[in-house]
C-alpha cells in the first residue's frame, strides 16, 4: 500500500472465534490471530485481521473514519446510465476518494435494487421497505424505508392522483415484473435516450411543461430532456395519456419523512440497532443465499458517530467468509452501534489509496491468479471534508 503506515503487529492466542449457527460470537478458541493496525491518513485507520474460526480461516478489515474529519459519500458508476457498472477502484479514482467499498444490490440488467438518492436526486426507489442508510453532512440514520413515485394530472374538473409509477425502469418498486399496464417516469439518469417499444405512448416534459408532439412524430430513440423527463405509458395507461394531452402533470418521488437526507442507499438486512444485534433478513425477505456464509461488506457507526466499513473475504481457502448473524456479531464486537449489510459475494471490494486491499472471490478464467474486480452499480466513499 502506498499510504503512510503506523503499525502495531502482534500475534496472540485469540480469546474469541466465530461460532457456527449464530451462537455466541466470541468465546475461548485456541487459534492464532494476526492483527495489523494502520493509519491511512489523519483521522482514519485500517484494522486488518487474519484469524481462525470453527468454520475455517477468516480475513477481514475494519476502516474507522472520524466524523469531524471524513465525509461519507455515494458514487454511482455512470451518471448517465442507470444500469452502468464499474469497479470500485474505478469509482474511487473518479471521485478522488481515499477509501471506497462496494454499495447496494443490483439486478442482472445492472439497475440498482433498492433506494438510491444522490445529492437530493432520487435515482431508484426503495424496495419492499427494506433497511436503508440515510445521511447528510451532520447526521446519519439506518432505518426501514418505504417510498414511491406518485403521478398526478390536473384537468379543469380537478386533480387525479396516479400512484405507484415506475422510476427509471419498467418495474414497480419491490417487484421484478415488467410493466405492461402503467406509467414509467424516465429521468436523465436513466440514460441519454430511450428506445421505444411497441405499444408505448410517450410524453416529453421539459422545465415542467409538456412538449406536444404526435406519437408518429417521435423518433425510434427519444432523447430524455436534460431538465425534464419522459413519461412512458403502457396498456390502459397509454389510453389515459393519449386522452389528456393538455393536462398538467406532476411527479412526486421518494419518502417525505426522510426528505432531510440528500443521500440514501437501500441495502440490508439491518445488522445492529442501538448497540444490539438485530438482523432483519426474515422480515425483509432476503433469499437464503444472501444470508449464508460468504464475502461481506457492511457499513456502520460507532457511539461517537464515526463511520465504520467492514469487509470480509470469503469463498476461498484463505477466508471462508461470514453469515449475516456472524457479520452482525463481529461488527458489534468491533464497536458498531448501528450497522447495515451491503451487497457482498463477488461484489465485495475494499479500495484504499487507489489499491485493492481484499481478494474478491470472483474467478477470472483468463487470468486465474488475478483477483477479479466485479463491476458494481455504486460505491460508498470516504473523502476528507476539506477536499469534499
Amino acid at each position: 500500500m502506498r499510504f503512510s503506515r503506523h503499525r502495531s503487529i502482534f500475534t496472540l492466542l485469540a480469546v474469541a472465534g466465530l461460532l457456527c449457527g449464530g451462537g455466541v460470537l466470541f468465546s475461548r478458541l485456541r487459534a492464532q490471530e494476526r492483527r495489523e493496525e494502520t493509519q491511512i491518513a489523519p483521522g482514519i485507520t485500517l484494522l486488518s485481521v487474519s484469524t481462525q474460526t470453527p468454520s475455517g480461516p477468516l480475513r477481514f478489515w475494519l476502516v474507522r473514519a472520524q466524523k469531524m474529519v471524513w465525509q461519507l459519500g455515494l458514487q454511482v458508476a455512470d451518471p448517465q446510465n442507470i444500469a452502468g457498472k464499474r469497479s470500485v477502484r474505478d469509482m474511487a479514482g473518479t471521485s478522488g476518494a481515499t477509501v471506497a467499498i462496494n454499495g447496494g444490490f443490483f439486478a442482472y440488467d445492472g439497475a440498482a435494487v433498492g433506494a438510491v438518492k444522490v445529492g437530493g436526486e432520487w435515482q431508484r426507489l426503495p424496495w419492499k421497505s427494506r433497511t436503508a442508510l440515510m445521511w447528510n453532512n451532520d447526521t446519519a440514520q439506518i432505518a426501514p424505508l418505504a417510498g414511491r413515485c406518485e403521478l398526478s394530472l390536473t384537468l379543469q374538473n380537478g386533480t387525479t392522483p396516479i400512484h405507484d409509477a415506475a422510476l427509471n425502469g419498467f418495474s414497480l418498486p419491490g417487484t421484478h415484473t415488467n410493466l405492461n399496464d402503467g406509467f414509467a417516469v424516465l429521468m436523465p439518469r436513466f440514460g441519454v435516450k430511450y428506445k421505444r417499444k411497441l405499444g408505448d405512448e410517450i410524453a416529453e416534459f421539459s422545465d415542467g411543461q409538456r412538449i406536444l408532439r404526435a406519437q408518429d412524430e417521435l423518433p425510434g430513440e427519444i432523447s430524455i430532456p436534460a431538465n425534464g423527463f419522459l413519461l412512458v405509458a403502457r396498456g390502459q395507461a397509454a389510453l389515459t395519456l393519449r386522452q389528456v394531452r393538455t393536462a398538467r402533470w406532476k411527479v412526486k418521488l421518494g419518502a417525505p419523512q426522510f426528505d432531510k437526507f440528500p443521500n440514501i442507499l437501500g441495502a440490508g438486512p439491518r445488522l445492529i440497532e442501538n448497540s444490539f444485534v438485530k438482523t432483519t433478513e426474515i422480515a425483509e425477505e432476503f433469499r437464503p443465499d444472501v444470508v449464508a456464509r460468504g464475502p461481506r461488506t457492511a457499513v456502520g457507526f460507532d457511539q461517537n458517530g464515526n463511520t465504520l466499513f467492514l469487509v470480509a473475504d470469503g469463498r476461498q481457502a484463505a477466508s471462508v467468509g461470514l453469515t449475516i448473524p456472524e457479520t452482525a456479531q463481529l461488527f458489534q464486537s468491533l464497536g458498531a452501534t448501528e450497522a447495515i449489510n451491503l451487497d457482498g459475494g463477488s461484489s465485495t471490494q475494499l479500495v484504499i489509496g487507489g489499491e485493492l486491499i481484499n481478494a474478491p472471490s470472483g474467478y477470472d478464467p483468463v487470468n486465474p491468479l488475478r483477483p477479479r474486480e466485479v463491476r458494481v452499480i455504486n460505491a460508498l466513499i470516504l473523502k476528507a471534508k476539506s477536499s469534499s
